[in-house]
């Protein structure tokens, strides 16, 4: 492999993992290690992250510049189930590595950590959710190797919780790993010295240097952070130094995400994003992913609207609006997209099209409930095969089993 493709892929592998497991990953993590130096140089002097390394991993601290919804972990539900991992983070900071310890005895504990003064949201075992809420930050953390799974039972404690003589109906035996302290981010200060979201996110920029270098440097790190963590940035008011940086520095940046990312760099006047041209990356997480049927479908939206009077205006929707557009969009395409998807409800395609949209861009609900749609949406369209010839041919060749494919057009 030649050095700079050598380059590209370790750097893109911490970018797409939380660690490198040498145990898990011995190539890899030996991959990392080769180029280590340039490595950590690189990621702190454009994003000023740090690059923590031990005998048994590597791991990239990929902090954001702006914290966003999409960024959290898949697997929690809700605010709560957020608490109750730190929670449970709390509860393993009394063990070493390799201590044990049982289900019951964390979901005693746990009644004394989590914080209990909303009645609503108490933490109660009583509760299906609850216990169901307890197994899946356990089975996440385990999935994560900050635990592992010695015995379990724990889907009798789930169904059934804890017997009127209060004994765990299933109990399971847990093991803690190194990795549990090095999941949680460290900060320089206790955290009830910081008062903001803002102060959070800026805790980690050096404060001993010049107020204009440290404004510049802030500056060139959120660019970087957005443009490797985000799938596009808006100028706003709020961001409006951060593009006129981009502007000065188009090229550099451009010749850096080609050089270790094999990225392209787009900017317009109010857009930025990082390309992937030919998807010959190592990011699994792009846009559109192959035989994803919502991916599918919003490629048909974006050509779809496109057909429309005056489609540029892209005026704000209301929910009731956007359901109805997309019913009289899915009247048009929905014959050729995947099954689940075609037998899909109305309203339950506006709410999933929504939440996938948001989640890479292409539209945002406002404050006042209204929906606008983005510019990223109309960066890529699709449409059918021109030999595809809608319905009739979808029903004449359904005992043969086959799907129409999608054909993914790029516009700037």
């Amino acid at each position: 492999m030649e050095e700079r493709e050598e380059l590209r892929q370790a750097a893109q592998l911490l970018m797409e993992n939380r660690w490198i497991l040498r145990s898990h990953m011995p190539e890899e993590y030996l991959l990392i290690r080769r180029n280590e130096k340039k490595l950590r140089a690189f990621f702190r002097e454009k994003c000023n992250w740090s690059l923590l390394v031990t005998a048994r991993f590597y791991k990239l601290e990929k902090i954001p510049a702006t914290p966003k919804p999409f960024m959290g972990i898949e697997s929690m539900q809700s605010p709560e189930d957020y608490a109750l991992l730190a929670c449970v983070m709390a509860f393993l900071e009394e063990y070493e590595t390799g201590g044990q310890f049982l289900l019951g005895d964390l979901a005693e504990a746990l009644l004394s950590y989590y914080p209990q003064e909303d009645a609503d949201l108490r933490l109660k075992w009583e509760s299906y959710n609850w216990r169901k809420a307890l197994i899946r930050i356990l089975n996440f953390l385990a999935e994560e190797n900050i635990l592992k799974i010695v015995d379990d039972a724990s889907e009798n404690f789930i169904s059934s919780g804890f017997t009127a003589d209060g004994i765990i109906a299933g109990e399971a035996l847990y093991e803690v790993t190194a990795m549990s302290r090095y999941f949680l981010r460290s900060f320089p200060k206790e955290l009830p010295s910081y008062h903001s979201l803002q102060e959070l996110c800026d805790a980690d920029f050096v404060t001993d240097i010049s107020e204009e270098a440290m404004g510049t440097r802030q500056r060139r790190n959120r660019v970087y952070r957005e443009l490797l963590l985000s799938p596009v940035s808006y100028r706003t008011e709020e961001t409006e130094q951060d593009f006129t940086y981009l502007r000065n520095m188009a090229s550099r940046i451009a010749a850096d995400l080609e050089e270790w990312f094999d990225l392209d760099l787009e900017l317009y006047q109010d857009t930025v994003m990082a390309v992937s041209h030919e998807r010959n990356t190592w990011f699994r997480d792009i846009f559109p992913v192959r035989l994803k049927g919502s991916h599918d479908v919003i490629l048909h939206l974006s050509h779809w609207l496109r057909t429309l009077p005056n489609w540029q205006e892209r005026q704000p929707m209301t929910p009731a609006e956007w359901q109805s557009r997309l019913e009289t969009f899915a009247a048009a395409t929905r014959h050729g997209w995947t099954k689940e998807f075609r037998e899909m409800s109305t309203k339950r395609l506006a709410e999933t099209l929504l939440d996938e949209m948001q989640s890479w861009g292409m539209a945002q609900t406002e404050e006042d409930g209204l929906i606008r749609l983005l510019p990223a949406l109309f960066r890529v369209q699709g449409c059918y095969p021109e030999q595809y010839n809608g319905e009739e041919q979808d029903k004449k060749h359904s005992k043969e089993k086959t799907k129409p494919g999608i054909q993914a057009a790029r516009e700037a």
